[in-house]
């Protein structure tokens, strides 16, 4: 039986071998394509943990982003808020509309003294301006220096003064009360009044030194009161309209800088994790090898690790000194940078504006118009050769010399000595802002969110000063939109100043944060780290 096997196995050798052949390169094939699966399986998986990882950090750095940007909104508000103080304008305004009002209508001198009643009619004179001192408690409008002095001011539903100082920035979500007789000039009544007085009282017959330097007197002072009121409601118009352009801007800078330097520093972070676990990894695999073959061959040769530190020593993670410095730089646009701001703005304003006047009926499109001519003298500036160009902001973001740097971190509450120490990471860090500031994607980005910015300026203005879409609707059916006189505009500007920066939610902040402009100008910041690894 064995010799018959073995004739059966001696005859068939070659199918036999051929077989086997078969069935080894199978199985050698198999589990080829069994590894290699597994490999790619394993990285498919790598891939998608890591850009699980990538996405879930870069959502949470966005999170961080508008954390910090409502951190500071609050300083740089109050900044604005104090140095535009349109309020107290108004108040003023309104101090001297009162004193207006509790003067006497009418100021008709006596008749012409004969030249033996002389000194009774001066001291008649006197005696009623002590009169009206006492009764009214205001100032007499005989003394031109008595005209200067604050009279107390009482309360007043109908003066849109007393809405425009007491608003408060909840107060926009309802409906506000924008009658246009509360925005009133004041110059039918006061004005012409003064006015007509001083002529009549200029045009009196003058016999006697004492009732002409009496009517001198009067008329100095009514034509002193006429233009300091006239010089006041100019001053709440040019710089209500400069103090909401400066937000637009100064919020708009700022929300972008920090998306720039939070990113910066998400992405240092977020590389040297890599390389953390890149690290971690090849220990790992370093340990294993070790383990199967140098033991084997009883090899007591420890493995080197100086390259497993290599991809570290470019991106070693930064200091809190390096980080804290690095985010100090916002100090300068919220304390310095929004007033270059201002200060171009308020050019702008006044060119545009000035030749409008406070009872010019306009619609929501002429005033679009009007502010986006502000803008664009604003955004550009004229080259030597007579040419447009746009302006980068770049001294309203960052410190322009080293000397205004360190004073920047010093005031920020970095110790002078750090400040003043050399830092190769902050400098690569400031560098690298400077460029973006400089590039092409941060123009767009600033063009869109002040677009942005400016749209919801206007739908604030088309809800609570137009009338709302209702009124807008049944306008644009008769063929003619909505129309206010400029001066009904200023509370409405002045209450929305109070919601961009104090409003929670922050209907602007937000606005900018989702813009998809932004969000791709950040994750472009974030993921540009391939040159790195290269």
């Amino acid at each position: 039986m064995l010799h018959t096997v073995t004739t059966y196995i001696h005859d068939r050798r070659r199918g036999m071998s051929r077989a086997a052949g078969y069935l080894g390169g199978a199985y050698v094939l198999g589990r080829y394509v069994l590894d290699r699966l597994d490999d790619i399986r394993s990285k498919v998986i790598q891939d998608r943990l890591a850009r699980e990882n990538l996405r879930r950090r870069f959502e949470q750095n966005q999170q961080d982003v508008s954390y910090t940007i409502m951190a500071l909104l609050p300083t740089l508000g109050t900044h604005i808020l104090d140095g535009m103080d349109v309020e107290g304008v108004t108040q003023e305004l309104q101090s001297l509309s009162k004193t207006a009002k509790a003067r006497p209508l009418e100021f008709q001198p006596p008749d012409p003294p004969s030249d033996a009643s002389l000194a009774s009619s001066v001291a008649s004179l006197r005696h009623d301006e002590h009169e009206a001192r006492s009764d009214n408690g205001s100032i007499s409008v005989v003394s031109s220096n008595d005209a200067a002095a604050p009279s107390e001011m009482s309360a007043s539903s109908s003066s849109w003064v007393d809405q425009f100082s007491s608003v408060r920035s909840s107060d926009l979500s309802r409906q506000p009360s924008l009658d246009t007789a509360d925005f009133r000039l004041h110059t039918a009544s006061p004005l012409s009044e003064s006015v007509l007085t001083t002529s009549s009282v200029s045009s009196a017959p003058q016999e006697g030194t004492g009732s002409s330097a009496a009517n001198s007197v009067i008329s100095e002072s009514m034509t002193s009161s006429t233009r300091s009121k006239a010089e006041l409601w100019r001053e709440v118009k040019i710089l209500t309209f400069t103090r909401t352009l400066t937000i637009i801007y100064s919020v708009t800078l700022l929300s972008i800088f920090t998306h720039i330097q939070l990113n910066l520093v998400g992405r240092s972070k977020y590389i040297h994790s890599v390389c953390q676990l890149e690290q971690d990894e090849r220990m790992r695999e370093r340990i294993q090898f070790n383990t199967s073959v140098y033991a084997l061959l009883w090899d007591d040769s420890s493995p080197d690790e100086s390259d497993l530190n290599a991809d570290l020593e470019g991106e070693e993670l930064l200091s809190e000194e390096t980080e804290r410095k690095f985010l100090t730089l916002s100090w300068w646009i919220l304390n310095v940078g929004w007033k270059d701001v201002g200060e171009r703005v308020r050019r702008g304003v006044e060119e545009v504006f000035e030749g409008v006047s406070l009872k010019t009926k306009l619609t929501i499109n002429d005033l679009h118009r009007l502010i986006a001519d502000v803008r664009r003298r604003v955004e550009y500036e004229v080259t030597f050769e007579g040419k447009e160009r746009r302006i980068n902001f770049m001294s309203t973001l960052l410190p322009p010399t080293s000397e205004t740097l360190q004073h920047v971190l010093i005031q920020g509450g970095i110790h002078p000595s750090l400040a003043a120490a050399p830092d190769v990471r902050f400098e690569a860090l400031l560098a690298e802002t400077r460029e973006w500031l400089r590039s092409g994607s941060f123009e767009r980005v600033l063009e869109v969110s002040l677009d942005q910015a400016t749209e919801v300026l206007f739908t604030g203005l088309q809800r609570h000063v137009f009338g709302g879409a209702d009124d807008a609707a049944s306008g644009s059916g008769s063929g003619e939109q909505p129309k206010e006189r400029l001066a009904a505009m200023l509370p409405g500007l002045a209450r929305w100043c109070h919601v961009a920066l104090e409003g929670l939610p922050n209907e602007l902040v937000d606005g900018l944060a989702g813009s998809r402009e932004t969000a791709a100008l950040a994750a472009i910041i974030f993921t540009s780290y391939e040159d790195r690894f290269r």
